[in-house]
């Protein structure tokens, strides 16, 4: 019986592990396009710049959708 539980709670965690990788690789691949980048930089035109001439994203924007990421993946 004591068995069943630990193979339950293996599976459990394995199945978090699963959903919670899939998020993180949909979230990515969509919020990592230019489009998204281009949303971006309306909300912090003003205080940095967030896209350089040829519309790719600089080192803050990187780490601005990496922390949106993070926190997606904190709350679901």
């Amino acid at each position: 019986m004591n068995m069943d539980t630990n193979t339950n709670k293996i599976n459990f965690q394995y199945k978090l592990k699963l959903r919670t990788a899939i998020y993180g690789f949909l979230l990515y691949l969509l919020l990592t396009t230019p489009i998204a980048f281009k949303v971006l930089s309306y909300f912090f035109y003003y205080n940095t710049n967030i896209i350089i001439n040829n519309n790719q994203p600089t080192f803050i924007a990187h780490l601005i959708m990496a922390f949106i990421i993070f926190v997606f993946l904190f709350l679901f």
